[in-house]
């Protein structure tokens, strides 16, 4: 009784509190619509399948309910291919290398971009930093050919130096493939990155550099005493989110980068069920959709994993 009554008070106040910020929950209904129409009742469609396609035989023009329900056999036919085990090793390869080399370069260039005082020199750098978003994989790997190809420029270096050409682009050591991901991906992508951080750093008080440099601290102790601190809870929140993304290994640029030469050491489950769902295997949507909601069960699971880990650090999480 006691514990009923408790209830009804905790819930009376939650109520109380929502009614009191009422117009900011009515500010995110449009957002609840979107992702109600456009992500989560796609998720369920009977005229389609949805994700319920992974438990059927799908056919071209045929009503989901009309199609043959197959279980898990999908997911037994999935998990029983060494080439799915393969690219899912490579996932976990790549993502995880990827937190390691890429996740804290915005966060370095940001913190020293905040260093330099004067405008016209820290604008030109940030123009520098964030142009290589703009261009597209293909353009990006275009560039990786004229310098990395048998007859590019790096090669050229090399046999004018009397050693023999490497074929970066065509080569299967992991090493090798796995540098030009990450490298590529940091020169595209960190500076843009940076932006999120920079726009955290501007919120910082400036009279607690003020009182610091008063205090006689040095940038190096500015930096560690102040601006950390102050983009920490940012760096926290981007990087659960990282995690919870890590059966992503990034579609786009493995897309461009992969050939039967590399395949075996980059092949990651995107471009896997691209490749058995759309590709040269044939048709297979309900193969396709199966190892795609393998790969987000997993992907949700991290996500709730290390954000628990993180408040149990004593961080706020994401929720």
């Amino acid at each position: 009784m006691q514990l009923e009554k408790t209830r009804g008070r905790d819930f009376r106040k939650l109520m109380r509190r929502i009614y009191e910020v009422r117009f900011i929950y009515l500010l995110f209904v449009p957002v609840v619509i979107y992702y109600a129409l456009f992500a989560y009742m796609p998720m369920f469609n009977f005229s389609s399948g949805g994700i319920m396609m992974s438990f059927a035989r799908y056919r071209v023009n045929t009503p989901f309910l009309e199609m043959e329900w197959m279980g898990l056999h999908w997911f037994r036919t999935l998990w029983s291919r060494p080439d799915f085990w393969n690219a899912f090793t490579n996932t976990l390869f790549i993502s995880f290398g990827r937190l390691i080399f890429e996740f804290p370069m915005p966060i370095i260039i940001a913190i020293l971009l905040n260093e330099v005082h004067k405008i016209a020199p820290k604008r030109i750098m940030q123009t520098i930093f964030t142009f290589p978003n703009f261009l597209s994989w293909i353009l990006v790997y275009s560039v990786l050919q004229d310098l990395f190809q048998s007859s590019g420029v790096i090669n050229t270096i090399l046999m004018q130096l009397g050693r023999d050409p490497i074929l970066f682009l065509a080569n299967s050591d992991r090493f090798i493939n796995l540098s030009l991901i990450f490298g590529s991906d940091i020169w595209r992508s960190a500076g843009w990155g940076a932006i999120i951080y920079m726009a955290a750093i501007s919120g910082i008080d400036p009279s607690l550099y003020e009182a610091a440099r008063i205090d006689g601290a040095n940038r190096w102790q500015c930096m560690t005493n102040i601006t950390w601190p102050g983009i920490k809870p940012t760096v926290v929140v981007l990087l659960i989110l990282a995690i919870g993304n890590i059966m992503s290994g990034g579609f786009d640029q493995i897309f461009q980068f992969r050939n039967p030469v590399n395949r075996p050491v980059i092949e990651i489950l995107d471009t896997f069920v691209y490749y058995f769902g759309f590709g040269q295997q044939g048709l297979n949507q309900s193969f396709a959709a199966a190892a795609g909601l393998f790969r987000a069960l997993i992907n949700f699971c991290l996500l709730l994993a290390a954000n628990k880990v993180t408040r149990l650090l004593g961080s706020d999480g994401l929720f």
